[in-house]
């Protein structure tokens, strides 16, 4: 599958060539309405959203370097597009996450219920 908002992502990229965090691309990308034809909502909406934006990072970190030479640097509170002075330039992406989201399975199949559960996790269970 063929990420919708890349275009976007890139877009974005190019105009901050400070660097945007992950929270600035979500919210531009509601205020576009590229999130509109998401299914879901609550917390679930809210990971489809981060799975679409990392999604499209990780996909244009590879063609960046390939096309451009260019080099993406990701975390969530700092992604920068940068020009790359040689070879040795090259982040070499997080292969475990790189390759959880571009696997477009754990989007499909990552349920609300996931959601939670992994919420519980990171901030201890509710109560």
């Amino acid at each position: 599958m063929i990420n919708p908002v890349l275009p976007q992502v890139l877009s974005e990229l190019r105009q901050h060539p400070e660097g945007v965090s992950e929270y600035y691309l979500m919210r531009t990308l509601d205020r576009q309405h590229a999130f509109d034809e998401l299914d879901a909502d609550g917390l679930l909406a809210l990971f489809r959203k981060h799975f679409i934006i990392m999604n499209a990072l990780y996909d244009l970190q590879d063609i960046l370097w390939e096309e451009e030479g260019r080099v993406l640097n990701i975390s969530p509170m700092h992604i920068e597009l940068h020009k790359s002075r040689d070879k040795d330039d090259r982040v070499e992406p997080n292969p475990l996450l790189s390759e959880y989201y571009l696997d477009w399975h754990n989007f499909e199949q990552t349920t609300a219920d996931d959601v939670v559960a992994l919420m519980e996790i990171v901030t201890g269970p509710r109560h």
